[in-house]
């Protein structure tokens, strides 16, 4: 989705019903499926909801509109809905994309998993947008490789697709011609990119015809067929101008960061989306509950290329101004300040990794950064002890306020319809952030007011108001499994 609108309309890129990986692509064996949840980001009307499933030549799959048990597909003022592909009995196995459009304005997050191989993430939908950024391409790096899947959102153009990647030595560029509403992807595992050599630079997609696109990314390192340790996945949206700004806020940042579940690390990829250089400053605040205490370090005069893209992985010593490097135990999060020219944007998105978690067996999460916030935000999906296998889903919100005055923050949970107790509710407020201050809630501690816990085997939604106005808020949702050794991320979806 883009950042700051309410839409009625979003766009998945890939989905999985029960399907097993087709050789040819970067996606490994084991059985692969998704789940998409809708969030109704109306306050007083029901959203009736359409999922309009693609094949990949682009003909209509299936027209999702009702649930799996034969309900409308609808999600009250506020509440969200869950697809669940392999619920539904109707739809074959096989690999979609999809259009989701309701009534009301939504938010749309998918998730997909292939537990077989340890492997699963969420990732935003998307409008589709004539030029696509892609700050992450991985080659032939530590068993990293990307796959950038690409549907033309075309009803009848046919659309010539291009992607450039760049790493600032060497710039190639690969075709794909999709069919109206046809998708299919680049993929650097295939034997045709091993010209890229070693790599990790960027990527910009676009098509000769202007038609939009829109773009989901999966970076994912194999390390061995099966669960094996150091399997993850990481997949994002693609990015757009929308996304872009003078200013670019991360808010969750990691460097050896250990506790019981392993040792978080995060690196940042930055693209300038113009054709001049840029030349930006990275701030890094630590978070009030971060171990390190009260810190703040900068990296300054860091140049970007036209068009190109620069890494900062905080592990690495020495990245900070003067050579000074972030303190391990560091937790808190980054602003991206472009300082000339004037006009200059650029887009970001974040990797963390923890090879540890899960003994050995590791999991990895990403976003993208924030260019812009607001005063709602949307998380269309949560979970509070949901059982799952060997283990059990639990999410962790962070919310940041990256305006310039503080703000009263509530945010209030909604159950799912299909689960034990959907009439339950629950609400956290009179939170306080001041300008740059976050606040991470993990559900299966007593973050409600009184005390009180989200209940156990629950998974629905949340809303985040803030009651001042003018107010800038951003937030990212992990959800963590580590029973089945996978974690999800996705951005708050902003509200205006």
């Amino acid at each position: 989705m883009k950042n700051i609108r309410r839409l009625t309309l979003a766009i998945l890129v890939i989905l999985f019903a029960s399907v097993g990986a087709i050789p040819a692509l970067a996606l490994p064996s084991g059985t692969w499926n998704t789940g998409i949840k809708v969030q109704n980001l109306s306050s007083t009307s029901s959203a009736n909801i359409i999922v309009m499933l693609f094949n990949q030549d682009g003909s209509i799959a299936y027209t999702l509109d009702k649930t799996a048990n034969n309900n409308p597909l609808q999600a009250p003022p506020g509440g969200s809905v869950e697809i669940y592909l392999p619920n539904y009995p109707n739809v074959g196995s096989g690999k979609y994309s999809a259009v989701v459009s309701s009534d009301q304005p939504i938010g749309v997050i998918a998730t997909h998993t292939n537990y077989d191989y340890g492997l699963a993430d969420s990732y935003n939908g998307m409008e589709g947008a004539a030029q696509i950024y892609v700050p992450y391409v991985y080659h032939n790096h530590n068993y990293w490789s990307t796959e950038i899947f690409v549907q033309n959102t075309s009803d009848s153009v046919v659309a010539h697709v291009y992607a450039t990647f760049s790493d600032g030595f060497k710039t190639l560029q690969f075709p794909l011609v999709l069919p109206p509403r046809g998708m299919s992807s680049f993929d650097t595992s295939r034997p045709e990119y091993d010209v890229l050599g070693w790599f990790i630079g960027s990527a910009i997609i676009t098509s000769a015809e202007n038609v939009p696109l829109s773009v989901l990314v999966n970076e994912s390192r194999i390390v061995g067929a099966g669960n094996a340790n150091g399997n993850v996945l990481v997949s994002f949206r693609g990015l757009t101008q929308s996304d872009a700004g003078k200013r670019v806020v991360l808010p969750s940042l990691y460097k050896e960061f250990s506790g019981a579940s392993g040792t978080w690390r995060s690196g940042i990829k930055i693209q300038n989306t113009t054709t001049s250089s840029v030349t930006v400053t990275v701030t890094f605040v630590a978070d009030p509950d971060s171990p390190t205490g009260p810190w703040m370090g900068k990296r300054s005069n860091l140049n970007i290329p036209a068009l190109g893209s620069v890494e900062l992985y905080l592990r690495n010593a020495g990245i900070l101004d003067g050579g000074a490097s972030i303190p391990n135990m560091f937790k808190g999060y980054g602003i991206i300040d472009v300082i000339e020219p004037n006009d200059g944007k650029v887009v970001a998105t974040v990797i963390h990794t923890n090879y540890e978690a899960s003994g050995g067996k590791g999991v990895a999460v990403g976003y993208f950064g924030m260019a812009s916030g607001a005063s709602r935000l949307s998380f269309p999906s949560l979970y509070g002890r949901w059982p799952s296998g060997a283990g059990q889903w639990v999410s962790g919100i962070k919310i940041q306020n990256i305006g310039t005055i503080t703000a009263t923050v509530t945010v209030n949970f909604m159950s799912d319809p299909d689960i034990s107790n959907p009439s339950w509710t629950g609400q956290r407020s009179g939170i306080l952030l001041g300008p740059g201050q976050a606040i991470e809630l993990y559900l299966a501690n007593p973050i409600l007011d009184g005390g009180q816990y989200v209940p156990p085997a629950w998974k629905g939604s949340a809303l985040v108001t803030c009651s001042e106005l003018g107010c800038e808020l951003v937030g990212t949702a992990i959800h963590t499994n580590y029973g089945r050794n996978v974690a999800n991320m996705y951005m708050a979806i902003p509200i205006k």
